[in-house]
């Protein structure tokens, strides 16, 4: 009698394979970590340089100075439209009571940087912007967002070259911010 052949794995060939996977992925895995928390960092930066391009537009088409703030502490951001209201005058930020038309938690393994020296005595740490589509001075010339977990992953959001719009700057690409240009070290 003429037997077929069987075709199929054997059950030493499938171990044999997923021990090969286990391997790989033992090794694989803490870099895939790193890259995912890496991740978390460029996409909140993309999604706060759109808040404060939404905050530059609103102003312009509503034509009333709008407010980007920033609450380091809580890790929130919103943004306001200042009509009537006093640049410099923020009650503390409660979630429970929203500020504006727009309130944005950072995700819990990232930090909000703010150099205080940048801001004016009265002033909360915010961006500007008035119906021209022109900063406010007082506005910051940038800020931080790090990975609380690991310090090298960090980014900085800082003014354009043209001083209007904000940038998303890595590693060599950071500069002093203007502030942090005049901080006299102390010994």
């Amino acid at each position: 009698k003429a037997r077929r052949k069987q075709e199929g794995f054997t059950l030493l060939e499938l171990i044999l394979v997923m021990v090969l996977l286990t391997g790989v992925m033992a090794v694989v895995a803490p870099s895939l970590s790193g890259f995912f928390r890496s991740a978390a960092l460029d996409e909140e930066g993309r999604r706060m340089l759109s808040v404060i391009e939404m905050t530059r537009r609103e102003a312009i088409a509503n034509g009333f100075p709008t407010q980007l703030w920033l609450d380091a502490e809580k890790g929130l951001y919103g943004m306001r439209e200042l009509q009537g209201v006093q640049a410099d005058v923020l009650p503390g930020v409660d979630e429970k009571k929203p500020l504006g038309k727009r309130i944005y938690r950072m995700p819990p393994e990232l930090v909000m940087e703010l150099n205080d020296t940048s801001l004016f005595a009265s002033t909360i740490a915010s961006i500007i912007y008035h119906p021209d589509g022109q900063l406010d001075v007082s506005s910051l010339p940038g800020f931080f967002v790090r990975n609380k977990r690991k310090d090298d992953q960090k980014i900085q959001i800082a003014r354009s070259v043209n001083g209007l719009r904000f940038e998303i700057r890595k590693g060599n690409e950071m500069v002093l911010l203007q502030s942090e240009i005049f901080q006299v070290p102390v010994n």
